[in-house]
């Protein structure tokens, strides 16, 4: 049987001649309560605490790291992890920190990063599901050498501490890529297996909570 909405009860109740005050009744006690929904808060990154590591394998044989520092960005997010934090991060290729400014300066060129032509790495959060406790899974979509894809990553909540200017809060977040999606395949056919296809991606952030401007 179909329920009876506050509408059709208060048109049968006046056309049935009875009080407003009784429709009314009706349709207040079948009426949902909604829960305010949870304020979320404005995070901006610190550069010095916020950096990318990345790794890749060498010639078959280890795996090599190297850095990109100062991230810059935002998070949008509920201190109470009552929804998934909304990242839109970003890195300057010139801040790749390999611990050789030689081999910095050849993955700032032409065959890795080309700096020159596109100096930011972006990504940017499109959606993001609950995964288990304080982790999410996060999608959104990474911009790379001006190619952009959808790519999707494992987050955790690190945790929210108290700095000198208030609230800190912190995520780790990890995934792997493959970098011919972007156009970087030096290394994988020519010269053959000198460098892997994948690169794993650990993100460290950490923020302070942007407090609104009180108007007066």
């Amino acid at each position: 049987m179909r329920t009876l909405t506050a509408f059709t009860v208060f048109s049968l109740a006046g056309s049935l001649g009875l009080g407003l005050s009784a429709a009314t009744n009706i349709g207040a006690q079948s009426a949902p309560a909604v829960a305010p929904a949870t304020s979320a808060a404005s995070i901006k990154l610190d550069a010095v605490h916020s950096a990318a590591l990345f790794r890749i394998q060498h010639l078959g044989a280890g795996f090599f790291w190297g850095r990109l520092n100062a991230l810059d960005g935002t998070v949008v997010w509920p201190l109470d992890d009552s929804a998934a934090p909304k990242f839109d991060v970003t890195a300057k290729v010139a801040n790749i920190d390999s611990g050789s400014e030689k081999l910095d300066a050849n993955l700032q060129g032409p065959n890795f990063f080309s700096a020159k032509e596109f100096p930011e790495i972006r990504f940017v959060s499109t959606a993001g599901t609950r995964s288990g406790a304080q982790t999410w899974t996060v999608v959104g979509d990474l911009t790379l050498r001006g190619v952009t894809k959808s790519v999707s990553t494992e987050c955790l909540v690190a945790g929210i501490g108290k700095g000198p200017a208030g609230k800190k809060v912190g995520f780790e977040c990890t995934l792997t890529i493959k970098r011919s999606d972007f156009g970087m395949s030096w290394g994988i056919e020519k010269p053959p297996k000198v460098l892997g296809d994948e690169v794993r991606l650990i993100i460290a952030l950490e923020g302070d909570e942007v407090k609104a401007a009180v108007a007066e």
